[in-house]
């Protein structure tokens, strides 16, 4: 019998009353920002004697609860910084475990709700209509709507949006086309007066995490991708997003094949506007993605995988705290890495392993120091940390080289893989810890000697690079590699040369994105402790033409190469870049990386670029980055 893991996070009690379903009315106000809306969750008390149903807000106003349909008693604790204000409602006297209740609350978010980016029409592919869309992980939406928003705590759901009659809405459900069914339906939130809207209506049957609920509005039009997937965007980039997400289906199959049936009947991709943070986001039935992976050549879809892999680890086996976000993210990086490996070979599965780890070193011992507690596997977040402030590539990464030394162990995939799918399947629908992992991991290892010898503490608990370095096969990244070696020995003193003996155009002829991202990664891990002189970076453009490639993979790797030698001849480059998307993965190093420059000119335009810009980039991004450029405080100072 698995224990409570202890939340953080949440000020919500789903061990006490849990809230098992809810349906949700919207009213989407372009014109006051205004989410307005009514929801009624059903509770299922958890044991006897329960007197309350706490919930999580954040800056929502409640203008009226009741339970069972008559009017409650409710309070709303002071805000918390982080954690947002607990809503408390009364529930019946004498309940028991088993029984449930129904509780009502009529609600309206705030213009500034941290999960809702408001675009007018000029930040739009079309810029004629305006644009909404949400990002609720990691607690966010309690922005929203009150909820208990924590991913221990899961829930299905069925939804109304109203919205302009000209936009569409889409949401992370199946869309419920008809009349009202399935108890969506728009009762209780009145129609504003003289405006011309339309009602879109969704069921969620598999109970999910508060941070998978998503909603999207826009002048929205839809591309079939297979059976089961479409791409969504505005229709200025649907066909750019067609093409570059044609794998899909691929992608799903392989991912069967190693972690079990696909459960969710849906797997929607949205083209987000540029503004979007995150790489993608896996709200279940409708995946988010950004359009910097429009590369022309569907050379990033690599992301796809790893949102697909999340509709089994994350989406449906879920960390219960966000203390063990490594079992979502860890997990899926790995499932992300097998569906490349069956479809391009095992050597591409071990060359973004190698990449990971070149990742991992540089957020370990230059992002935050080894010694850093965000640097362990299972941080602590007590005492009202963001989770948002704690996330790196750390659980992504760190989490990988943990599974993928767990499978070498045991004796490599044909030992691991039939493991991997009976996790899936035993943990399907719950939220566990790592120590709930450990415990089944060691079950079924429990014949194997070679088991006693991990360290779980260190990997867990500590802080710094794993304790065990994984060995991984190279021989694809090869050429990239001692590329990257011919550059650094041509200027190993940081003084200047004109490059390697030899070096020419031909040096790269024929390589793939990913081979141009390794060659970059490697050379800046070369030159962790000496930057290159600028000579260098110069030489290096003449030859490759790197400071005209729009893949932004590339573009991101070249340009942290070039600020940190001091190259300001990059600069007009990467204010544009920054200008041009919203995705922290390239936001945040690069403000770093300016900041943190040299170069007086380069220092500079991290501010400026910032004050700048801040306004178009989701409101977490935009946090993220003012604490990066140290505008502002981590929530937990």
């Amino acid at each position: 019998m698995r224990g409570r893991a202890r939340e953080h996070s949440s000020q919500s009690n789903p061990h006490e009353s849990a809230v098992t379903h809810s349906d949700i009315e919207l009213d989407v106000d372009f014109d006051s920002h205004v989410l307005s809306g009514y929801v009624e969750h059903t509770v299922t008390v958890k044991s006897d004697g329960a007197g309350e149903l706490a919930l999580d807000t954040s800056d929502v106003t409640v203008s009226s609860i009741t339970v069972n349909g008559k009017a409650a008693e409710y309070n709303l604790g002071t805000a918390h910084k982080a954690l947002g204000s607990r809503l408390v409602v009364k529930l019946p006297s004498g309940l028991k475990a088993g029984d449930t209740a129904t509780v009502g609350i009529d609600f309206a978010a705030s213009p500034e709700a941290s999960a809702v980016q408001w675009l007018p029409p000029e930040q739009t592919a079309g810029k004629v209509h305006p644009y909404l869309f949400t990002q609720c992980q990691a607690i966010h939406a309690r922005s929203i709507l009150p909820c208990q928003d924590t991913p221990g705590a899961k829930f299905s759901y069925t939804a109304a949006v109203r919205v302009p009659e000209q936009l569409r809405a889409l949401m992370s459900a199946v869309a419920v086309e008809g009349g009202a069914e399935d108890g969506a339906d728009l009762q209780r939130v009145a129609e504003r007066s003289g405006a011309a809207t339309r009602v879109f209506r969704f069921k969620q049957a598999v109970p999910i995490s508060s941070y998978l609920l998503a909603l999207a509005v826009g002048n929205l039009v839809q591309r079939e991708l297979g059976p089961i997937s479409a791409v969504w965007s505005e229709p200025e980039m649907v066909e750019a997003g067609a093409y570059e997400f044609a794998e899909t289906s691929k992608f799903l199959d392989a991912a069967a094949e190693l972690a079990g049936p696909y459960q969710w009947g849906r797997y929607d991709l949205l083209l987000l506007p540029p503004s979007f943070p995150y790489g993608g986001m896996e709200n279940p039935c409708l995946t988010f993605v950004t359009p910097t992976l429009l590369a022309g050549d569907r050379s990033l879809a690599n992301v796809v995988a790893h949102e697909i892999a999340h509709s089994w680890t994350g989406n449906l086996v879920t960390n219960a705290t966000w203390e063990h976000f490594w079992l979502n993210e860890g997990f899926t990086v790995f499932l992300e890495r097998k569906i490349l490996g069956r479809l391009y070979g095992e050597q591409m599965y071990q060359l973004q392993a190698s990449m990971g780890w070149l990742e991992l070193q540089d957020t370990v011992k230059k992002e935050f120091g080894e010694g850093h507690a965000y640097t362990a596997l299972v941080p602590d977040l007590s005492g009202g940390v963001d989770p948002d402030d704690a996330f790196s590539s750390i659980p992504y990464e760190k989490g990988f080289a943990l599974i993928h030394y767990l499978q070498q162990l045991v004796g490599g995939s044909a030992a691991f893989e039939p493991f991997f799918k009976a996790y899936i399947e035993h943990f399907s629908g719950t939220p566990l810890t790592s120590e709930d992992f450990r415990s089944f991991f060691e079950d079924y290892f429990k014949s194997n000697e070679a088991i006693k010898q991990i360290d779980w503490d260190t990997w867990l608990y500590k802080t710094g690079m794993p304790p065990v370095k994984c060995e991984y096969d190279e021989s694809l990244g090869k050429a990239a590699y001692d590329l990257a070696k011919r550059w650094h020995t041509a200027d190993v003193m940081g003084i200047g040369s004109s490059g390697p003996s030899g070096a020419s155009a031909a040096d790269i002829e024929g390589w793939s994105s990913t081979q141009v991202v390794a060659f970059l990664d490697k050379l800046a891990e070369l030159r962790a402790m000496q930057p290159l002189h600028p000579s260098i970076t110069r030489r290096m453009n003449e030859l490759y033409d790197l400071d005209s490639r729009h893949n932004s993979e590339i573009r991101s790797a070249w340009f942290q190469l070039c600020i940190n030698a001091g190259d300001d001849a990059v600069l007009p480059g990467v204010e544009a870049f920054l200008q041009e998307q919203g995705r922290m993965k390239f936001l945040r190093p690069l403000y770093r990386a300016l900041n943190n420059s040299k170069s007086g000119t380069a220092k500079k335009a991290a501010v400026e670029t910032f004050e700048r810009n801040k306004r178009s980039y989701h409101p977490i991004a935009a946090k993220m980055v003012a604490v990066d450029l140290k505008l502002a405080k981590p929530t937990d100072e």
